[in-house]
């Protein structure tokens, strides 16, 4: 009986526009949230991350074990998860609407709405008209539609993530914050990876924000690692000690400075590439005979670069990541 005054006076409580976040988990972690109060296999409907907040508490009630589950609605994306979690891990927001924490858990899923393919979605976020970008015009709808719908199309698959969080600037009726995030899409065909630097000018609504305008700082692009195949790379007759190395077909290596991160005297194992081109190293494979034995060396040269401090730039990451014993290789034609 008693449990059940206390849960009246709660759900009474809940009347007011009270927002919860979650606490007791590690940063990084995730809530699971269920489609009943309790823990059981398969009942996952979705999970919320550690820093979390904007949660909104539907009901209250104990489970046959005694433990207090709530029904909470948090926005993810552009949608809204809803489910069972343990009232344990739900706690007043704190530091208010405008807290660090708050605007990283708004931007978060500001982002995470353009991972799906629904414009109306994304608009949400957004003050209109809309600007692009701090002093330019505004962008129409109609126009952000049209590039919205054509980049959906050609990247059906993406994912953002916001990593870097610093707050410029706060007034009584904006705040400008700078956002680091890492993206990854992946298309029909083709796949791209990077990373943006933007500023952003938040305008505080009730409970969340608006984005008033946008700026791209920087826009980074992984570069992807070109793969020479090795029946195209030249055969070279030259000793392989003193003499400059000549090549001998039509196909030849061209001059300038690499790092040379093997030699071989088989076939080099895919295991072995496929690790150059983890860190992204563009390389080539170079076949040098040796006139006295008829040997075939396999030489595995990251390159080229345009000049010797530019490969020397690079010599100390690729002996920490692919070979401490590599050096410069200079190729002249």
């Amino acid at each position: 009986m008693k449990k059940i005054i206390l849960l009246s006076l709660l759900l009474i409580g809940m009347g007011n526009a009270t927002t919860y976040q979650i606490v007791h988990l590690k940063k990084g972690g995730s809530l699971n949230v269920r489609e009943v109060p309790e823990i059981r296999y398969r009942t996952t409907v979705g999970n919320i991350p550690a820093y979390a907040t904007g949660i909104k508490i539907r009901q209250c009630k104990y489970n046959s074990q005694g433990d207090e589950w709530c029904y909470i609605s948090y926005p993810k994306g552009g949608s809204h998860l809803e489910g069972w979690v343990s009232r344990r891990f739900l706690a007043p927001m704190s530091g208010g609407s405008t807290s660090k924490r708050h605007i990283q858990n708004f931007l978060q899923n500001f982002y995470m709405a353009d991972e799906e393919n629904f414009l109306d979605k994304l608009q949400s976020f957004y003050t209109f008209p809309m600007q692009q970008y701090l002093w330019k015009k505004n962008v129409s709808l109609m126009q952000l539609r049209s590039q919205k719908v054509h980049f959906y199309k050609k990247w059906g698959k993406r994912d953002y993530r916001l990593t870097y969080l610093k707050i410029l600037k706060r007034r009584s009726n904006y705040i400008d914050v700078q956002a680091t995030v890492r993206w990854k899409m992946r298309g029909y065909k083709d796949s791209q990876e990077g990373k943006d630097v933007q500023k952003l000018r938040l305008i505080p609504t009730g409970n969340t924000f608006k984005v008033l305008a946008l700026k791209n700082l920087s826009h980074y692009v992984k570069p992807k690692p070109i793969v020479v195949k090795e029946e195209d790379t030249p055969v070279v007759d030259s000793n392989i000690t003193t003499k400059p190395l000549i090549a001998s077909s039509s196909i030849e290596v061209g001059a300038g400075y690499y790092i040379q991160v093997g030699s071989f005297f088989k076939e080099i194992k895919s295991s072995y590439l496929n690790r150059i081109r983890g860190f992204s190293y563009p390389y080539v494979i170079q076949k040098v005979v040796k006139p006295s034995s008829d040997m075939v060396i396999r030489r595995v040269l990251i390159g080229p670069f345009n000049s010797s401090a530019l490969a020397m730039d690079s010599l100390a990451g690729v002996r920490e990541k692919i070979n401490k014993n590599a050096y410069i290789q200079t190729l002249k034609l």
